[in-house]
């Protein structure tokens, strides 16, 4: 099932990380709201490089981008445009929307559930139907693909949880880890003049999500299968999934269908991949735990998250680590085929992943040979 847009995203996804250390994770994020053409909110302390993440996204895809810090102060007028006094003065209603939220094509949002009700109601408008009427009767239609909010705490109101449910992933940011702090700062420094250059545009975004609406289409009942699975699984564990994430087309059926058509894994790992990613809160990642014990070993989970670092890796360029992450994920997965009980329901996948990683590591190994021979070629010519 492998299609041409799978390393197109894996390298957007690739530069969109490589502008910071450690926030791999958040990336991904990022990219999935993206393909989706669906929203992310991320919750934590400020200075984790929330903003910096979606600046980098609209360099990267060469879209038009608009940042605002949320209070409760805040006025609609400052996201959508102020009134032109002299035109008002005149008997004429004119909005300057010039460089505000409804010309543009991704939006990140500061402590976004901090906005009044008013402004709240405008973003959900434009965030929902992508229009915004104006006081006049004047409907401007927005070109908004993707809308990031942050806020360093989940809101605590009962009358914010349906707007909370209108952002489909949600991603709970820490800081970086301590053995990444001087890293994070050599990287930082040495990357002061670097410019982003794009790799992609939101018209290729486009094509991406029209063919995984055509993947939907054809798998519709692969995908509900899954999906319903997965969420009567989660509800089970007590974690709170909406109808409208589970029910709707674009919600959680296009998350999994689209992880599972751009990364080319199959629809069930796919549905519990990203399932961590429509969690309620921060407190649910026990529970959610719980239920993957049901649906998948932790073993193959883990020889699958490494088969995947192992992916990436190859497709980067990073050979020592691609073949140091198919050897571990091949080791798990031996390891847990020697184990009938925990093996017997999943022996397609486990094969699969022992299949992949032998021949990551066998490609690895023939480009060291042909480098090797290169090397000692190269010797011998230099010798004569």
């Amino acid at each position: 099932m492998a299609n041409s847009y799978t390393n197109l995203v894996r390298r957007l996804e690739a530069e969109l990380a490589a502008g910071f250390i450690g926030r791999e994770e958040e990336a991904r994020v990022v990219i999935l709201a993206l393909l989706t053409k669906q929203h992310a909110v991320f919750i934590g302390e400020p200075g984790t490089a929330k903003s910096a993440l979606i600046r980098r996204l609209s360099q990267l895809v060469q879209c038009r981008f608009f940042y605002y810090l949320l209070s409760k102060y805040t006025v609609p007028d400052e996201l959508i445009g102020s009134i032109d006094p002299i035109a008002y003065k005149n008997g004429k209603f004119v909005r300057n929307v010039q460089g505000k939220l409804p010309q543009a094509e991704l939006a990140f949002i500061d402590e976004i559930f901090k906005g009044s009700s008013e402004t709240l109601n405008t973003l959900l408008n434009i965030m929902n139907e992508r229009i915004f009427v104006d006081t006049d009767g004047t409907v401007y239609q927005c070109p908004l693909w993707s809308l990031y909010g942050a806020s360093n705490e989940l809101p605590s109101d009962s009358e914010l949880a349906a707007f909370y449910d209108r952002f489909l992933l949600r991603h709970f940011v820490r800081r970086i880890d301590a053995s990444k702090l001087e890293q994070a700062i050599v990287h930082n420094i040495t990357n002061l003049n670097t410019s982003v250059k794009p790799v992609a545009t939101l018209q290729d975004i486009a094509k991406i999500y029209d063919d995984v609406t055509q993947y939907m289409i054809q798998n519709a009942d692969a995908i509900a299968k899954v999906v319903s699975q997965l969420v009567i699984v989660l509800r089970q564990h007590g974690i709170f999934v909406s109808d409208r994430t589970a029910v709707s087309p674009q919600h959680f059926p296009r998350l999994v269908a689209t992880y599972s058509y751009v990364y080319d894994v199959d629809l069930r790992k796919a549905a519990i991949h990203v399932s961590k990613y429509v969690l309620p809160s921060e407190d649910a990642i026990e529970n959610y735990r719980k239920a993957l014990d049901e649906l998948i070993p932790i073993e193959l989970r883990e020889a699958s998250e490494k088969l995947e670092k192992a992916r990436d890796y190859a497709a980067n360029g990073d050979l020592v680590n691609a073949k140091r992450y198919a050897a571990e994920a091949y080791q798990a997965a031996e390891a847990l085929l020697s184990n009938p009980d925990k093996a017997k329901l999943f022996k397609d996948e486990i094969r699969e992943i022992l299949k992949e990683a032998e021949t990551i590591v066998s490609e690895i190994k023939k480009v060291e040979d042909n480098l090797k021979k290169f090397k000692r070629v190269a010797i011998e010519t230099s010798a004569h």
